[in-house]
């Protein structure tokens, strides 16, 4: 899973303009955790959305630099993981990733458990 956070943050802080903000939340849900990393940069263009988990897949027009697998590394280690990553953009500007993955939760029952 670092490597997942690795590469979408290291994306955010490569394609999002100086000073903007990137906010990583992590909450507890049902059927395990969820992640949401966010920025407030350009966002992507809505009909690549989808298109950025392909492997060698790069946005027309931004920078040179980096194989376009960066985000289809994560969505595999997320896969194994038995987990889901989406990626939306955000009203206010920017996107946002959307990363779940179940796990089971355990509850400590004695003192000796902890």
């Amino acid at each position: 899973m670092e490597q997942v956070f690795h590469n979408i943050i290291h994306n955010a802080i490569e394609y999002s303009p100086a000073g903007t903000t990137i906010t990583i939340n992590l909450m507890r849900v049902q059927k395990g955790f969820k992640v949401e990393i966010s920025d407030t940069g350009p966002g992507f263009p809505e009909d690549k959305l989808e298109r950025v988990f392909e492997k060698f897949y790069r946005l027309p027009h931004t920078a040179t630099g980096g194989t376009g697998l960066g985000l289809s590394i994560a969505q595999g280690f997320v896969r194994a993981h038995n987990g889901t990553i989406t990626l939306e953009n955000l009203t206010t500007g920017g996107a946002k990733f959307i990363i779940e993955i179940p796990a089971e939760m355990a509850t400590l029952t004695t003192k000796d458990d902890e």
